[in-house]
């Protein structure tokens, strides 16, 4: 099903237990996520495995909508879910402790709507996720460290 994928790390001068508790609350991420217009019919928190909400990603002029659905969470650790709907994607973030700091790591795989291929060439759409995939982490990590 996902024929691409992108890859980010970082480290976080912030324990692990405020990157979970940031990127567990869907109203956070489109503070950091470049293309995310906004999560919406967000279920009472905390997120829990078979959670459930929609999104509003743009990328390339085009708006996709989808659900999220929470995967796996396990606390101050892992954040995993998939997106269906206009783009199909399964999430894997990870946070482990490392001198004071948190290691936050993002894989994404996704497959690309139709529209975007048809409009651009794959090799395209590939550098653009791959250049959000670091911006996410990196405005996660500026924006964190920003509040401690």
């Amino acid at each position: 099903m996902y024929s691409e994928k992108a890859h980010a790390e970082v480290d976080i001068s912030v324990p692990p237990e405020k990157v979970f508790n940031f990127l567990t609350n869907p109203k956070n991420i489109p503070l950091v996520l470049p293309g995310l217009i906004e999560n919406y019919n967000i279920p009472e928190l905390p997120i829990q495995v078979g959670s459930k909400f929609n999104f509003k990603y743009q990328t390339l002029g085009i708006v996709q909508e989808g659900e999220i659905i929470v995967d796996k969470v396990e606390s101050n650790s892992t954040y995993d879910f998939t997106s269906t709907g206009g783009v199909a994607s399964k999430w894997l973030q990870q946070m482990t402790a490392k001198d004071g700091k948190t290691h936050f790591s993002l894989d994404v795989e996704y497959d690309p709507p139709k529209s975007w291929v048809e409009k651009i060439k794959v090799e395209v759409v590939r550098k653009m996720n791959q250049s959000d995939a670091e911006k996410y982490v990196q405005n996660l990590k500026t924006l964190l460290e920003m509040q401690s």
